[in-house]
């Protein structure tokens, strides 16, 4: 009799040869396996990673969300913190594992599976001091056609199996007073942040504006706020991620370490 798990690890095996094994951005250590039928790493993840606040006080870091493992990956070049990744699809949690193997980060990365709404059938309250996310950015209201055709990248894009306050409940939930919550959305879900994030006691600090190019309006927000802190809102200068000419910005290389 094959049993569910054993159907799982099945499906793992057999698409492993939908699987390509690419240098991880411009680090000569390290690798990152990714799918092609799921998402892959972008430069959400590279922005949000950079803005994220080290300091010495950041020990246990969580990574909502984690996919492939690319967030845990990319800290692990900031910070000696523990990181944890939670993630709900199967291959993704395997990729990430094995991604984490490959680059031998075993001893600061875990990888759990689980749900983050029930966040708390996994870690204790107040367990971590930053808790860090790139989460599905588009509201889903009941149209199918808006939706990938395949389930696991509307997953990762649409708040299908979990939506924003989910998100920022949970993340409230784990951390500790006075920890970071850093979050990577789209600019026209700004109020809806802020107001969850107020709503959860935890306290916006710093935001950043991202452009495409100076001429364009924002599309992207890099936001982190602080968990029973004081008011005082600080926006950061914009961030442009392209040239006219459609390279790379000098601040962007520098973020991919190619400068």
């Amino acid at each position: 009799m094959v049993t569910k798990e054993g159907e799982k690890n099945k499906e793992i095996s057999k698409n492993h040869e939908n699987e390509v094994i690419i240098d991880f951005l411009s680090h000569s250590d390290m690798k990152i396996i990714q799918r092609n039928d799921y998402l892959n790493f972008s430069i959400d993840s590279v922005l949000i990673s950079n803005f994220l606040t080290i300091n010495k006080g950041r020990k246990n870091i969580m990574d909502l969300g984690t996919g492939n493992g690319v967030i845990p990956m990319l800290l692990s070049k900031r910070t000696n913190a523990n990181i944890v990744g939670i993630e709900i699809q199967d291959i993704s949690v395997d990729l990430a594992c094995r991604n984490i193997i490959l680059n031998k980060l075993e001893s600061q990365v875990k990888i759990v599976k689980g749900d983050i709404k029930n966040i708390q059938l996994e870690f204790t309250d107040q367990s971590f001091d930053a808790v860090i996310t790139n989460p599905p950015f588009f509201k889903f209201v009941g149209d199918k056609s808006q939706l990938n055709d395949l389930d696991q990248l509307t997953y990762a894009r649409h708040e299908v199996l979990i939506n924003l306050e989910d998100i920022i409940k949970a993340g409230s939930y784990l951390l500790k007073f006075r920890g970071n919550f850093t979050m990577v959305h789209r600019a026209d879900r700004l109020i809806d942040i802020l107001e969850l994030m107020k709503k959860y006691k935890i306290e916006p600090k710093k935001i950043r504006f991202c452009h495409t190019t100076k001429n364009k309006a924002a599309k992207i927000i890099l936001i982190e706020g602080m968990k029973g802190a004081e008011s005082g809102l600080v926006i950061q200068p914009p961030l442009y991620i392209n040239n006219n000419d459609g390279s790379y910005t000098e601040e962007i290389l520098k973020m991919f370490g190619k400068v």
